[in-house]
């Protein structure tokens, strides 16, 4: 298994100085000038999770609390009594065609409801929902990882006295591919166009994240920049994400341009047991130093170019 989270895998932590906390920020048309970043932005819900009405409280304990009953969520987290239904993020970039992560699309797809510009105390039950009805473009290739000597060596000595294995230490990203096209059934109410960047990459341009943490209703995050390009289709940023972003859009913050769709949470988890607390929280992040391991990864649009021009045909 690969290192870099996709969704919601474990990672180690990099080792770089702490600084202060980040946060997600609920969106509202007040929160940005480029109101596309909300209105486009999606959330993918299961049908049968539409009409229900869990709390992140709730779906955090189911998620990480089957053998831990020793540990508790942390007192100040965010957003704790919020309703956390969704999946994934996607954003739409025609008024009927949305792109999201590849790894965000299986064949359950059909099972599953669109809903945009989500707002905090929405009921999803009352608002507007949008079907799949076919898949366009579908293309996920996970990051090719191996071992070291000296990594494999460390493993053999850990498995001699019972120690789970580190993980791999080299990653391969030339192959790295996860992004998918999805036509609707219908357009959607409140689209706005939008510019896309298919060649974006500026190191050191500032970036806004849109998408749905956890689950959440829409929260947006642009505390970071563009960092650097790991092949022609991905680039990383050191902008935090959690499981739920995976899909969402990427703007750029001065533009509005869509450059990017978050795919991954990177190195350094953003959620998770808090040092020294045995609780569940948003952790410290790291300094933003120019060797800092990146905090999300995400693919940019030049991959699919040729079918969002040919989407309406």
């Amino acid at each position: 298994m690969t290192l870099i989270c996709i969704l919601s895998f474990p990672c180690l932590a990099a080792e770089e100085q702490e600084s202060a906390d980040f946060h997600f920020y609920n969106s509202s048309e007040q929160t940005t000038k480029f109101k596309h970043m909300l209105t486009n932005t999606g959330i993918l819900v299961d049908d049968n999770n539409i009409t229900m009405k869990t709390i992140l409280e709730e779906k955090i304990l189911s998620i990480f609390y089957k053998n831990s009953a020793d540990r508790q969520i942390c007192e100040d987290l965010p957003f704790i009594k919020d309703i956390a239904l969704g999946r994934c993020s996607g954003v739409l970039i025609k008024p009927d065609v949305v792109v999201t992560a590849g790894h965000c699309v299986d064949a359950a797809i059909t099972e599953q409801t669109w809903f945009f510009n989500y707002q905090q105390d929405e009921d999803l039950a009352l608002k507007t929902g949008y079907k799949v009805k076919s898949v366009i473009f579908h293309n996920f290739n996970m990051i090719k990882s191996n071992y070291s000597f000296k990594r494999s060596t460390i493993n053999k000595q850990r498995e001699k006295i019972g120690m789970p294995p580190l993980p791999a230490d080299i990653y391969d990203y030339s192959e790295y591919r996860d992004l998918a096209l999805l036509k609707l059934n219908k357009p959607v109410d409140g689209y706005m166009p939008l510019n896309i960047n298919y060649d974006p990459f500026l190191k050191g341009r500032t970036a806004v994240s849109v998408g749905h943490p956890l689950g959440l209703s829409l929260k947006f995050n642009h505390n970071g920049f563009l960092k650097k390009m790991g092949n022609p289709y991905y680039m990383t940023t050191n902008i935090g994400t959690l499981k739920g972003n995976s899909g969402g859009p990427l703007f750029d913050l001065e533009t509005g341009d869509l450059i990017g769709i978050t795919v991954n949470q990177g190195f350094n988890v953003t959620f998770g047991i808090k040092p020294g607390r045995r609780c569940y929280g948003f952790k410290n992040q790291l300094s933003t130093a120019e060797d800092i391991k990146h905090l999300s990864g995400h693919m940019t649009l030049v991959q699919v170019k040729p079918f969002i021009n040919s989407a309406d045909k």
